[in-house]
């Protein structure tokens, strides 16, 4: 049985240490956690920045509304731009809320998630929904259109490497 759906949200953010910082960071950590053996029952669509679950957001603004976490905003320096940050408000779910990762392994993922660059990250979750769920056999050349200016500078590189380090490897 799946755990209610604002308490997988919760146990997301304790297995991440506690806090999570931004709500596309929530989106493709779940979604590379429920690849990985979470089985949260989220149901993801490809959206701008790669996989991602109305369901979740709507789970997220119910573990808020519940106090399970706390939602804070910040202002990146350089634009200005607000961001999420999450942290645990309760104490850590219990374990079937990890689902069959359980809280040893989901918190040695979700803290990998929580500490990686953020663009690696959205294209790690992108490369990996191009190959999965779309069945994409040049992701490359896909994930190079649909998000030109973030592949650069080696970013891609260490996306591949990230998903290789999951046992999610693209293929070659």
């Amino acid at each position: 049985m799946t755990a209610e759906r604002e308490t997988i949200v919760a146990a997301v953010v304790a297995a991440a240490g506690g806090t999570l910082i931004s709500r596309v960071r929530m989106q493709k950590s779940v979604y590379l956690l429920d690849r990985l053996g979470l089985n949260s029952g989220f149901e993801f669509e490809y959206h701008h920045y790669g996989p991602y679950s109305r369901d979740l957001d709507l789970a997220t603004a119910d573990a808020v509304a519940l106090q399970m976490v706390s939602e804070t905003f910040q202002h990146r320096e350089g634009d200005g731009a607000r961001y999420s940050v999450f942290n645990l408000r309760k104490d850590r779910p219990a374990d079937d809320a990890f689902g069959q990762l359980g809280p040893k392994r989901a918190s040695a993922l979700a803290e990998k998630f929580a500490s990686a660059n953020i663009t690696v990250l959205e294209l790690a979750a992108t490369v990996d929904w191009l190959c999965h769920a779309e069945k994409c056999e040049d992701w490359r050349a896909e994930v190079s259109r649909r998000k030109p200016l973030k592949v650069g500078g080696g970013r891609l590189d260490r996306a591949v490497t990230l998903l290789t380090d999951l046992g999610l490897p693209p293929p070659s």
